[in-house]
């Protein structure tokens, strides 16, 4: 009895290395499908701009087979010219936007393809006068000429020549204005406005300073926005402070982290000091009202030294069970404010 007892301990023991066994081999094998998997997944990342560009000449080859049977497709002559000049090969690109000119007879999509791959190329007398050949005032031409001055403007702001595209910037407005898109219209009033501030800085830099005030606010006309107001309350602030004390509260409210403290500080005791002496005490109680204002709102929304101290800090190495090593910082923090530290930051 004790003979059999002690042979089905063995066979429980010997069914337990086996059930052992084959879970420590299905956990190998999954550690190496996942590590094979990441592998994979790697490679797949290394290649994509390889296929990409495959896929590109894959559609090359068929399109020019195409075009062989009918050169006279003005469509196929664009896609064809669009591809190369994704691909750098604007030679190319520009005798297939001259044929879809010529077989289209001059349509006007074929002009607006062509004016826009001029515009993007630099060649902006070509891409102007191909916009006057556009006629008509409907909705797709006015897009057209919109799109195409864009281009144009958006080219001379990466070249530094902020003039020329304010320019364009004017012309695209205008057909924006037309076109009942209120989100199209936002856009490039956002860009036209930036596009009076990059202006107003070159101003500032070669000491232009009417010139820089005039383009500050002609960008407040066309979009109020807390940078144009600070320059122009910056620009102020030794010449005329009421003026500048304006301006910088006009930015105050739309960021206040934008403003510099001191600076305000500094113009609204200024501004105190001046209306004590001359005895007028109503704008001196404005001004002194606004700074204590300001003092009360820079409490409230400044960090000071001391106000948050990170404590117990400690840089924790992970290792992965493939290798891979991640540092991790952890840290607490003490916060000595009345503010919730989730509105802190």
């Amino acid at each position: 009895m004790n003979k059999k007892i002690k042979n089905i301990f063995k066979l429980k023991e010997y069914m337990a290395t086996i059930v052992v066994s084959l879970f420590i081999v299905i956990v190998m094998g999954f550690c190496v499908e996942l590590e094979l998997m990441f592998r994979c997944e790697e490679s797949v990342n290394l290649n994509e701009l390889n296929i990409e560009n495959l896929s590109k000449f894959v559609t090359i080859e068929e399109l020019e087979k195409q075009f062989q049977t009918t050169p006279d497709d003005y469509a196929l002559n664009i896609k064809l010219a669009k591809i190369y000049d994704s691909l750098g090969e604007t030679q190319k690109a520009h005798e297939y936007y001259k044929n879809a000119l010529e077989v289209s007879k001059r349509s006007s999509y074929a002009i607006y393809s062509y004016a826009m791959f001029c515009a993007k190329n630099g060649l902006y007398a070509t891409a102007a006068s191909l916009v006057e050949e556009l006629d008509g005032n409907s909705k797709r031409i006015n897009e057209y000429k919109a799109q195409i001055y864009e281009e144009i403007a958006e080219i001379f702001d990466k070249k530094g020549d902020y003039s020329a595209a304010i320019k364009s910037y004017q012309i695209v407005y205008k057909y924006a204005n037309s076109l009942s898109n209120g989100k199209y219209l936002k856009t490039i009033k956002d860009k036209y406005s930036k596009e009076y501030i990059k202006l107003a800085d070159y101003n500032i830099e070669h000491n232009e300073i009417k010139e820089a005030i005039s383009n500050l606010e002609n960008s407040l006309r066309l979009k109020k926005t807390a940078i144009a107001e600070y320059k122009l309350g910056l620009i102020y602030q030794d010449s005329d402070p009421v003026k500048a004390e304006k301006h910088i509260n006009n930015a105050l409210h739309l960021n206040p982290y934008l403003i510099n403290p001191y600076i305000y500080n500094s113009i609204l005791t200024k501004l105190i000091d001046e209306h004590r002496i001359i005895g007028d005490e109503t704008r001196q109680n404005h001004y002194s009202s606004r700074l204590g204002r300001f003092k009360k709102q820079i409490s409230e929304i400044y960090l000071f030294k001391n106000d948050v101290i990170i404590n117990n800090s400690a840089l924790l190495t992970k290792k992965s069970i493939f290798g891979k090593i991640k540092h991790v910082l952890y840290f607490e923090l003490q916060n000595n404010t009345k503010e919730d530290l989730k509105n802190l930051f």
